[in-house]
Protein backbone atom coordinates (compact mmCIF):
# COMPACT_ATOMS: atom_id res chain seq x y z
CA UNK A 1 0.00 0.00 0.00
CA UNK A 2 2.75 2.14 1.03
CA UNK A 3 4.39 1.77 -2.18
CA UNK A 4 1.23 2.46 -4.17
CA UNK A 5 1.02 5.82 -2.47
CA UNK A 6 5.02 6.70 -3.08
CA UNK A 7 4.33 5.64 -7.02
CA UNK A 8 1.46 7.63 -6.85
CA UNK A 9 2.89 10.38 -5.56
CA UNK A 10 5.86 10.18 -8.40
CA UNK A 11 3.56 9.98 -11.20
CA UNK A 12 2.15 13.27 -9.86
CA UNK A 13 5.33 14.92 -9.34
CA UNK A 14 6.56 13.88 -13.17
CA UNK A 15 3.20 15.49 -14.62
CA UNK A 16 3.72 18.92 -12.37
CA UNK A 17 7.63 18.99 -14.04
CA UNK A 18 6.32 17.77 -17.55
CA UNK A 19 3.61 20.70 -17.30
CA UNK A 20 5.85 22.92 -16.03
CA UNK A 21 8.50 22.11 -18.80
CA UNK A 22 5.78 22.26 -21.52
CA UNK A 23 4.46 26.10 -20.38
CA UNK A 24 8.59 27.27 -20.71
CA UNK A 25 9.20 25.69 -24.33
CA UNK A 26 5.41 27.50 -25.21
CA UNK A 27 6.82 30.89 -23.73
CA UNK A 28 9.82 30.33 -25.21
CA UNK A 29 8.17 29.79 -28.41
CA UNK A 30 6.25 32.87 -28.15
CA UNK A 31 8.93 35.22 -27.27
CA UNK A 32 11.05 34.11 -30.09
CA UNK A 33 8.02 34.65 -32.17
CA UNK A 34 7.44 38.31 -30.92
CA UNK A 35 10.89 39.26 -29.75
CA UNK A 36 13.39 37.45 -31.54
CA UNK A 37 15.89 39.78 -31.24
CA UNK A 38 16.50 39.40 -27.52
CA UNK A 39 17.11 35.58 -27.93
CA UNK A 40 19.61 36.17 -31.02
CA UNK A 41 21.39 38.88 -28.99
CA UNK A 42 25.16 39.53 -30.40
CA UNK A 43 24.76 36.98 -32.82
CA UNK A 44 23.10 39.61 -35.29
CA UNK A 45 24.28 43.05 -35.85
CA UNK A 46 23.24 46.20 -33.76
CA UNK A 47 22.52 49.26 -34.59
CA UNK A 48 22.34 52.89 -32.75
CA UNK A 49 20.15 54.82 -34.89
CA UNK A 50 20.19 58.80 -34.90
CA UNK A 51 17.12 60.71 -35.96
CA UNK A 52 15.29 63.89 -35.30
CA UNK A 53 12.38 63.68 -33.41
CA UNK A 54 9.76 63.77 -36.58
CA UNK A 55 11.67 60.79 -37.71
CA UNK A 56 11.83 58.39 -34.45
CA UNK A 57 8.71 56.31 -35.99
CA UNK A 58 10.89 55.88 -38.54
CA UNK A 59 14.28 54.79 -36.95
CA UNK A 60 11.80 52.40 -34.91
CA UNK A 61 10.53 50.86 -37.84
CA UNK A 62 13.92 50.20 -38.97
CA UNK A 63 14.97 48.72 -35.53
CA UNK A 64 12.24 45.95 -35.93
CA UNK A 65 14.21 44.37 -39.12
CA UNK A 66 14.18 40.65 -38.85
CA UNK A 67 17.59 39.21 -37.40
CA UNK A 68 17.11 36.30 -39.73
CA UNK A 69 17.55 38.34 -42.85
CA UNK A 70 20.69 39.68 -41.10
CA UNK A 71 21.95 36.53 -40.23
CA UNK A 72 21.36 35.48 -43.86
CA UNK A 73 23.49 38.31 -44.74
CA UNK A 74 26.14 37.41 -42.32
CA UNK A 75 26.15 33.81 -43.72
CA UNK A 76 26.26 35.10 -47.43
CA UNK A 77 29.36 37.45 -46.50
CA UNK A 78 30.71 34.50 -44.55
CA UNK A 79 30.93 36.17 -40.74
CA UNK A 80 30.77 34.58 -37.76
CA UNK A 81 30.43 37.41 -35.67
CA UNK A 82 28.28 40.62 -36.85
CA UNK A 83 30.99 43.20 -35.15
CA UNK A 84 30.97 46.19 -33.33
CA UNK A 85 27.51 48.19 -33.27
CA UNK A 86 26.48 50.12 -36.44
CA UNK A 87 25.69 53.95 -36.48
CA UNK A 88 22.83 54.42 -38.59
CA UNK A 89 22.09 58.59 -38.78
CA UNK A 90 18.23 59.23 -40.37
CA UNK A 91 18.87 62.17 -42.24
CA UNK A 92 16.18 64.96 -43.47
CA UNK A 93 16.70 67.27 -46.95
CA UNK A 94 17.53 70.18 -44.68
CA UNK A 95 20.60 68.05 -42.91
CA UNK A 96 24.26 68.95 -43.99
CA UNK A 97 24.74 64.97 -44.85
CA UNK A 98 21.75 65.02 -47.18
CA UNK A 99 23.10 68.71 -49.01
CA UNK A 100 26.30 66.84 -49.25
CA UNK A 101 25.08 63.92 -51.35
CA UNK A 102 24.27 63.49 -54.94
CA UNK A 103 20.68 63.86 -55.40
CA UNK A 104 19.92 60.75 -57.04
CA UNK A 105 21.15 58.95 -53.47
CA UNK A 106 18.64 57.73 -51.17
CA UNK A 107 21.39 56.51 -48.26
CA UNK A 108 25.25 55.20 -48.43
CA UNK A 109 27.59 53.48 -46.09
CA UNK A 110 30.98 54.50 -44.29
CA UNK A 111 32.54 51.44 -44.11
CA UNK A 112 35.22 52.23 -42.38
CA UNK A 113 33.47 53.93 -39.56
CA UNK A 114 30.63 51.78 -40.03
CA UNK A 115 28.59 54.51 -40.37
CA UNK A 116 24.97 54.50 -42.59
CA UNK A 117 23.76 57.47 -44.11
CA UNK A 118 20.19 57.08 -45.01
CA UNK A 119 17.97 60.28 -46.93
CA UNK A 120 14.53 59.89 -45.81
CA UNK A 121 13.24 62.85 -47.79
CA UNK A 122 14.79 61.04 -51.25
CA UNK A 123 12.83 59.47 -54.46
CA UNK A 124 14.10 56.31 -54.36
CA UNK A 125 15.31 54.60 -57.63
CA UNK A 126 16.91 51.38 -59.11
CA UNK A 127 18.22 49.54 -56.76
CA UNK A 128 15.71 50.02 -54.27
CA UNK A 129 11.96 50.31 -53.88
CA UNK A 130 11.99 50.97 -49.88
CA UNK A 131 13.78 52.70 -47.42
CA UNK A 132 14.28 49.50 -45.50
CA UNK A 133 15.89 47.74 -48.96
CA UNK A 134 17.77 50.96 -48.86
CA UNK A 135 18.55 49.58 -45.58
CA UNK A 136 19.60 46.25 -45.77
CA UNK A 137 22.00 47.67 -49.10
CA UNK A 138 24.24 49.69 -46.91
CA UNK A 139 24.12 47.09 -44.07
CA UNK A 140 25.73 44.60 -46.95
CA UNK A 141 28.24 47.23 -47.75
CA UNK A 142 29.16 47.16 -43.67
CA UNK A 143 29.19 43.33 -43.67
CA UNK A 144 31.29 42.47 -46.58
CA UNK A 145 33.61 45.28 -45.56
CA UNK A 146 34.33 43.34 -42.43
CA UNK A 147 34.04 40.04 -43.96
CA UNK A 148 37.52 41.13 -45.82
CA UNK A 149 39.22 41.80 -42.73
CA UNK A 150 38.69 46.09 -43.92
CA UNK A 151 40.18 45.85 -47.19
CA UNK A 152 39.31 47.45 -49.87
CA UNK A 153 37.26 45.81 -52.82
CA UNK A 154 36.11 46.86 -56.48
CA UNK A 155 33.18 48.80 -56.51
CA UNK A 156 31.73 46.33 -58.83
CA UNK A 157 31.76 43.71 -56.67
CA UNK A 158 31.10 45.30 -53.35
CA UNK A 159 28.13 47.11 -54.98
CA UNK A 160 27.26 43.31 -56.61
CA UNK A 161 27.26 41.73 -53.16
CA UNK A 162 25.37 43.96 -51.28
CA UNK A 163 22.49 43.82 -54.02
CA UNK A 164 22.21 40.60 -53.48
CA UNK A 165 22.48 40.85 -49.90
CA UNK A 166 19.35 43.09 -49.77
CA UNK A 167 17.10 41.77 -53.44
CA UNK A 168 16.57 39.27 -55.03
CA UNK A 169 17.12 39.04 -59.13
CA UNK A 170 13.39 39.72 -60.74
CA UNK A 171 11.86 41.06 -63.99
CA UNK A 172 12.94 44.80 -63.50
CA UNK A 173 16.68 43.92 -63.23
CA UNK A 174 16.35 41.31 -66.04
CA UNK A 175 14.70 44.05 -68.33
CA UNK A 176 17.11 46.84 -67.11
CA UNK A 177 19.69 44.61 -68.23
CA UNK A 178 18.69 43.93 -71.52
CA UNK A 179 18.29 47.67 -71.87
CA UNK A 180 22.01 47.96 -70.81
CA UNK A 181 22.97 45.59 -73.46
CA UNK A 182 21.35 47.21 -76.13
CA UNK A 183 21.46 50.89 -75.17
CA UNK A 184 25.29 50.69 -75.12
CA UNK A 185 28.81 48.98 -75.85
CA UNK A 186 30.17 46.38 -73.73
CA UNK A 187 31.92 47.25 -70.57
CA UNK A 188 35.31 46.05 -68.83
CA UNK A 189 35.36 45.61 -64.64
CA UNK A 190 37.82 48.61 -64.47
CA UNK A 191 35.33 50.58 -66.45
CA UNK A 192 32.30 49.30 -64.53
CA UNK A 193 34.54 50.39 -61.32
CA UNK A 194 34.10 54.14 -62.98
CA UNK A 195 30.84 54.25 -64.01
CA UNK A 196 29.87 54.48 -60.31
CA UNK A 197 31.08 57.76 -60.31
CA UNK A 198 29.64 59.47 -63.36
CA UNK A 199 25.76 60.75 -64.24
CA UNK A 200 22.89 59.18 -62.69
CA UNK A 201 21.82 57.40 -66.13
CA UNK A 202 25.64 55.68 -65.91
CA UNK A 203 25.48 54.78 -62.04
CA UNK A 204 22.07 52.83 -62.78
CA UNK A 205 23.29 50.95 -65.41
CA UNK A 206 26.54 50.41 -63.39
CA UNK A 207 24.43 48.83 -60.65
CA UNK A 208 22.36 46.08 -62.91
CA UNK A 209 26.12 45.22 -64.16
CA UNK A 210 27.48 44.99 -61.36
CA UNK A 211 24.28 42.67 -59.56
CA UNK A 212 24.35 40.73 -63.46
CA UNK A 213 28.13 40.25 -63.21
CA UNK A 214 27.86 38.97 -59.84
CA UNK A 215 24.97 36.85 -60.15
CA UNK A 216 26.46 35.07 -63.06
CA UNK A 217 29.37 34.17 -60.99
CA UNK A 218 27.40 32.50 -58.92
CA UNK A 219 25.62 31.00 -60.79
CA UNK A 220 28.28 29.42 -62.50
CA UNK A 221 31.01 29.09 -59.68
CA UNK A 222 29.02 28.34 -56.28
CA UNK A 223 26.82 30.55 -53.99
CA UNK A 224 29.62 30.26 -51.37
CA UNK A 225 31.88 32.24 -53.87
CA UNK A 226 31.39 35.34 -52.14
CA UNK A 227 32.42 34.59 -48.62
CA UNK A 228 34.85 32.32 -50.34
CA UNK A 229 36.89 35.15 -51.73
CA UNK A 230 36.17 37.54 -48.83
CA UNK A 231 38.12 34.81 -46.50
CA UNK A 232 40.67 35.18 -48.46
CA UNK A 233 41.11 38.61 -49.07
CA UNK A 234 41.12 38.97 -45.44
CA UNK A 235 43.98 36.22 -44.63
CA UNK A 236 45.99 38.85 -47.18
CA UNK A 237 45.48 38.05 -50.61
CA UNK A 238 44.60 40.73 -52.86
CA UNK A 239 41.44 40.55 -54.92
CA UNK A 240 42.60 39.38 -58.11
CA UNK A 241 44.58 36.70 -56.36
CA UNK A 242 41.61 35.95 -53.97
CA UNK A 243 39.31 35.75 -56.86
CA UNK A 244 41.22 33.06 -58.85
CA UNK A 245 42.03 30.69 -55.92
CA UNK A 246 38.44 30.49 -55.69
CA UNK A 247 37.06 30.95 -59.03
CA UNK A 248 39.58 29.02 -61.25
CA UNK A 249 40.06 31.83 -63.22
CA UNK A 250 41.00 35.65 -63.31
CA UNK A 251 39.36 38.48 -63.49
CA UNK A 252 39.58 38.71 -67.52
CA UNK A 253 38.37 35.24 -67.75
CA UNK A 254 35.72 35.65 -66.00
CA UNK A 255 34.55 38.77 -68.09
CA UNK A 256 34.89 37.11 -70.81
CA UNK A 257 32.81 34.58 -69.68
CA UNK A 258 30.21 36.85 -68.60
CA UNK A 259 29.93 39.09 -71.96
CA UNK A 260 29.37 35.95 -73.96
CA UNK A 261 26.69 34.50 -72.16
CA UNK A 262 24.85 37.50 -72.30
CA UNK A 263 23.23 37.12 -75.94
CA UNK A 264 20.18 39.06 -76.09
CA UNK A 265 18.02 35.95 -76.74
CA UNK A 266 19.88 34.42 -73.73
CA UNK A 267 18.55 37.77 -71.71
CA UNK A 268 15.45 38.02 -73.73
CA UNK A 269 13.70 35.21 -73.08
CA UNK A 270 13.43 34.99 -69.31
CA UNK A 271 11.71 38.07 -69.58
CA UNK A 272 9.63 37.91 -72.39
CA UNK A 273 8.30 34.15 -70.59
CA UNK A 274 8.20 35.35 -67.20
CA UNK A 275 4.68 35.54 -65.10
CA UNK A 276 4.44 39.16 -65.28
CA UNK A 277 4.91 39.48 -68.87
CA UNK A 278 2.50 36.23 -69.61
CA UNK A 279 -0.14 38.37 -67.45
CA UNK A 280 0.70 41.18 -69.65
CA UNK A 281 -0.13 39.18 -72.33
CA UNK A 282 -2.96 38.28 -71.39
CA UNK A 283 -4.28 41.45 -70.80
CA UNK A 284 -3.79 42.86 -73.75
CA UNK A 285 -5.20 39.92 -75.74
CA UNK A 286 -8.57 40.42 -73.62
CA UNK A 287 -8.77 43.97 -73.91
CA UNK A 288 -7.92 43.35 -77.76
CA UNK A 289 -10.71 40.63 -78.07
CA UNK A 290 -12.59 43.33 -76.42
CA UNK A 291 -12.43 45.73 -78.25
CA UNK A 292 -12.99 43.82 -81.25
CA UNK A 293 -15.98 42.60 -80.10
CA UNK A 294 -17.28 46.24 -79.29
CA UNK A 295 -16.62 47.54 -82.78
CA UNK A 296 -18.58 44.22 -84.37
CA UNK A 297 -21.58 44.69 -81.69
CA UNK A 298 -21.86 48.82 -83.48
CA UNK A 299 -21.13 47.22 -86.83
CA UNK A 300 -24.31 44.94 -86.00
CA UNK A 301 -26.38 47.96 -84.39
CA UNK A 302 -25.69 50.22 -87.57
CA UNK A 303 -26.46 47.52 -89.79
CA UNK A 304 -29.90 46.88 -88.13
CA UNK A 305 -30.63 50.71 -87.89
CA UNK A 306 -29.65 50.69 -91.97
CA UNK A 307 -32.09 47.47 -92.75
CA UNK A 308 -34.68 49.48 -90.20
CA UNK A 309 -34.72 52.99 -92.03
CA UNK A 310 -35.05 51.16 -95.80
CA UNK A 311 -38.21 49.45 -94.83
Amino acid sequence: MRFCTIQQRFRESYCSIAKIGLQLLFLTIIVMMTHPQRLMGAASPQFIIEAPEPLEPLAARLKDIHPQALQRMMDFMGLEHPGPPIRVILAPNESPLAQEASEWMSGYAVSQTSTIVLLTDRSLTYPNDSLNEVFLHEIGHILAHRAAGEQPLPRWFDEGLAMMAARRWDLEDRARLVWAMVSDTQVSLNELNTLFSKDETSVRRAYVLAYAFTQDLLEHTGQDTPKRILAKIQQGMSFPEAFAQTTFMTLTEAEEQFWGRQTLWNRWIPVATSSGMVWLAITLLAFWAFTRQRKRAAAIKKQWREDDFDL
